[in-house]
């Protein structure tokens, strides 16, 4: 059945309900575009946006040639997580600012306390993003893997804990900075990737004050990026 003239806001009210309720289950493939248009009676942009407001908020992931799928959630973003929704750009940057104090803290302290395990997968982290941006992919979620990764390589979960629930607003800082950077996609991509490699060599070498600084540099420049 075709609905004559939903809204945009209305297509994700319904959509992200048929996730939640379980009428999309965990890794199923969304409808395609073209069935989404015939369905709710709205045009291509309209659902563009739409798909796009949910990988956001890290409900669906995008394959390319393949479609939506809706991401399977971890436990703890199945729980409230405890922060306002983000409303304008003074709360994603408030969000920067408070990344750089407790993301540094985690790779000072991924720096001290890392496994040979958790190395590997800090490093697998950031070859990941930068073979997905080969081709000019804003590889969003495979930058906040290594964020993640960083996170959890300290011995103290609850800065997992914290990464796992900043996830939505972590998510808007990244696209918007995709999309409104000063810089062309593949410099600012370069940059981050070399911020990256940074943070990991540091962690590798077990300096915990350079780690803290690198982390910190990173996130500040993404922030420059976005602001100014």
């Amino acid at each position: 059945m075709v609905r004559v003239g939903i809204r945009g806001e209305e297509l994700y009210q319904v959509l992200r309900g048929r996730i939640l309720e379980g009428t999309y289950p965990l890794s199923s493939r969304l409808p395609s575009e073209p069935a989404l248009c015939r369905e709710f009676g709205v045009s291509r942009p309209v659902v563009r946006e739409t798909l796009a407001r949910l990988r956001v908020e890290g409900m669906v992931v995008s394959r390319q040639g393949a479609g939506s799928f809706v991401r399977p959630l971890s436990q703890g973003q199945r729980t409230v997580d405890g922060f306002a929704p983000v409303r304008n750009l003074s709360d994603v940057r408030q969000c920067f600012e408070f990344r750089t104090a407790v993301e540094g803290e985690a790779a000072y302290l991924a720096a001290l306390n890392r496994s040979a395990e958790d190395l590997a997968a800090i490093g697998a982290t950031a070859d990941t993003f930068a073979a997905a941006t080969a081709t000019g992919n804003m590889a969003d979620d495979e930058d906040f893997a290594f964020h993640e990764a960083v996170a959890r390589a300290n011995g103290i979960s609850f800065f997992a804990s914290v990464m796992v629930s900043m996830r939505h607003h972590v998510m808007v800082g990244m696209k918007l900075a995709g999309e409104l950077s000063g810089v062309g996609v593949q410099e600012r991509l370069g940059l981050v990737k070399a911020e990256h490699r940074a943070v990991v060599e540091a962690i590798a070498a077990g300096d915990a004050e350079r780690a803290r600084q690198t982390m910190r540099d990173h996130i500040e420049s993404s922030r420059r990026r976005l602001f100014g």
